[in-house]
């Protein structure tokens, strides 16, 4: 079954190849051709790869009433979110930033899709991350990420893990993919820092889903020691 690493990483990917198009050819940041490529490559071989491990899975989610009673309303908060995406006033985002917006929950090509039991799942572990890399007022509301993180407790309590042969090997497969293409990433990232003299500070980084470096922040000066008190004078 997809995962959140195996989701978010493509959903970066997507992302990426997002941002990438959007440059022009003379940007320092516009990836070369070389580069591009294995982005386009990897991606490819990693969603092939993790959608194989969604087809060794039942559509349906074990025997349990429970499991899929989070799963339907793990839907309902999905379409919630994305019908959230949508509605950012176009003062606020340009077109260029609410695709990119999508993306980052995992919405590819900004397009609502269709739903089985692994993309909810998936997307629903997309949306639950600490860190999204987007401006707060473009970002799941803290209500529906509570929500979907509730569902998503409600699900694991309830739902039967599958197993067999060929779920391992198509989860071993996915699982390579996605270091590969983890390492891809990795070279997109040093790219974007060699090309600008902010290295990893560079707020570009921002824009594909990395966190930028940040200065550390000065340590708190030591409380001074109190002076001891004077002594008494003798009576």
């Amino acid at each position: 079954m997809p995962n959140a690493s195996s989701l978010a990483a493509i959903a970066q990917g997507h992302l990426v190849q997002t941002i990438d198009d959007s440059r022009a050819a003379n940007d320092p940041f516009h990836l070369p051709a070389f580069l591009r490529t294995a982005v386009n490559t990897g991606l490819a071989a990693l969603e092939t790869a993790d959608n194989a491990t969604a087809l060794t899975e039942s559509d349906r989610a074990g025997g349990s009433a429970a499991a899929r009673t989070a799963l339907t309303a793990i839907e309902i908060l999905l379409r919630d979110g994305y019908n959230a995406i949508t509605a950012i006033p176009s003062l606020k985002i340009n077109a260029a930033q609410r695709l990119e917006v999508y993306t980052t929950y995992g919405w590819s090509g900004g397009k609502l899709g269709t739903f089985n039991d692994a993309r909810r799942l998936g997307l629903a572990r997309l949306g639950v991350r600490a860190e999204v890399g987007i401006p707060a007022a473009w970002a799941y509301s803290a209500d529906l990420v509570t929500a979907l993180k509730e569902q998503l407790d409600l699900y694991n309590a309830n739902a039967a893990p599958a197993t067999g042969g060929d779920r391992s090997g198509a989860t071993k497969k996915r699982d390579e993919a996605l270091d590969e293409f983890e390492t891809t990433l990795a070279r997109v990232r040093f790219y974007y820092c060699c090309a600008s003299a902010d290295a990893d500070q560079t707020t570009e980084l921002t824009r594909i889903g990395f966190q930028p470096r940040r200065d550390p922040t000065p340590a708190a000066p030591e409380p001074a020691t109190p002076e001891p008190p004077a002594p008494a004078p003798n009576a």
